[in-house]
């Protein structure tokens, strides 16, 4: 298990998933001067055919499919996080998972 220190919790994180097959969480916690914190998964990036798409999710769960060039400005509801597997968040609609985007909120 690789770790990394910081002086201060970053309000955004990513982490880059290219091409494994690793699995997300739904968290990440850490504890800074003695006090737990946490992070949220807030959005995941997929890419395929020379083209990305996302996912974005809401404090409560609720999860949002975007596709500029389809839905252009339209996010499409996706479900919830907590009703989606492991498996259904590595792939959306033919593209792959490569980046998890972790927030304090």
């Amino acid at each position: 298990m690789k770790q990394t220190r910081y002086n201060h919790i970053p309000k955004t994180f990513v982490l880059e998933y290219p091409h494994t097959n690793i699995e997300t969480s739904h968290q990440i916690k850490s504890v800074v001067n003695r006090k737990p914190n946490s992070l949220y998964l807030r959005g995941i990036i997929y890419h395929g055919d020379n083209h990305f798409t996302s996912r974005i999710i809401s404090r409560k769960g609720q999860i949002w499919y975007h596709d500029g060039m389809l839905t252009k400005e339209t996010c499409i509801e996706d479900g919830t996080l907590e009703d989606m597997s492991s498996g259904e968040l590595k792939e959306c609609q033919g593209k792959d998972f490569i980046l998890a985007v972790y927030s304090q909120v």
